[in-house]
């Protein structure tokens, strides 16, 4: 079984222009792995891609998680660096455990990721 966590992560820019940037950096170094499980995202507002996993494990160890977390630091290093892009990130995972939330967002985040908690009844 294992623990199992909630993932959802979104890559956007406000700037229009810079879509075609951002579609290349991906395209040229996100994880191969995940390449599949991410989709284009848009609104009149933003354009970037989503990442979003239901009842994974999520340990730092593990190849995958490992490539993904090198390529978010590199992604992350160049919006806060000299070059000060207009690209953000978001990034929640939620585990099992009520108090097992992380949350990281980097650049001039939007705040589009949320967490709501609900109850459910299996009656």
């Amino acid at each position: 079984m294992g623990y199992r966590s909630d993932i959802k992560a979104v890559f956007y820019t406000k700037d229009t222009e810079q879509w075609p940037a951002l579609r290349l950096f991906f395209d040229e170094n996100f994880p191969k792995d995940f390449m599949e499980d991410l989709k284009v995202i848009g609104s009149e507002w933003c354009s970037g891609y989503m990442l979003s996993f239901e009842a994974v494990k999520w340990y730092d160890g593990y190849p995958d998680v490992k490539a993904y977390n090198k390529f978010v630091m590199e992604y992350t290093e160049l919006i806060d660096g000299e070059s000060e892009l207009p690209w953000m990130y978001e990034f929640i995972r939620v585990g099992e455990d009520n108090d097992d939330v992380e949350t990281v967002r980097a650049g001039d985040a939007q705040y589009v990721l949320d967490v709501r908690r609900e109850i459910t009844c299996d009656f």
